[in-house]
């Protein structure tokens, strides 16, 4: 009789723990695409259609940010309730990035909280608005 219910609870962990892999997909630690600014601001930086600009979070702490030309990078820490800390970004100098690359640059280090929706990351930042980003996949 202990048997089958030993086996049973073994099969249910292992069903319960597989689910907690599929939250990795909306971990913060992915490659993440800035698509728009959500605030009054927004308007005067406009996305070029044909780049992307990519936000790459690594569990060391680092990120790397490709703009439409330059690299950029920095380190990161996350705090309680989704709190961040980025540092500001430190980029190669070849010339011509879009306003809206070099905006996302420029706000990163005025970020202090993050919400991830599905395949959707909100950069918050008080009293300006948010960096919607999506997915890389």
């Amino acid at each position: 009789m202990k048997t089958p219910f030993l086996t049973l609870l073994i099969l249910s962990l292992t069903l319960i723990s597989c689910n907690k892999d599929e939250g990795i997909n909306s971990s913060l630690f992915q490659t993440w695409e800035a698509k728009e600014f959500m605030s009054v601001e927004s308007a005067a930086y406009p996305k070029n259609a044909n780049t992307r600009v990519l936000l790459t979070f690594d569990r060391s702490g680092s990120y790397h940010l490709k703009l439409d030309i330059n690299n950029c990078g920095g380190n990161f820490e996350t705090g309680n309730n989704n709190q961040i800390e980025i540092d500001p970004t430190a980029c190669t100098e070849a010339c011509c990035d879009s306003k809206f690359a070099e905006k996302v640059a420029a706000m990163l280090s005025r970020v202090t909280s993050y919400e991830i929706s599905g395949k959707t990351l909100k950069l918050n930042v008080p009293q300006w608005g948010y960096i919607e980003l999506v997915l890389v996949e």
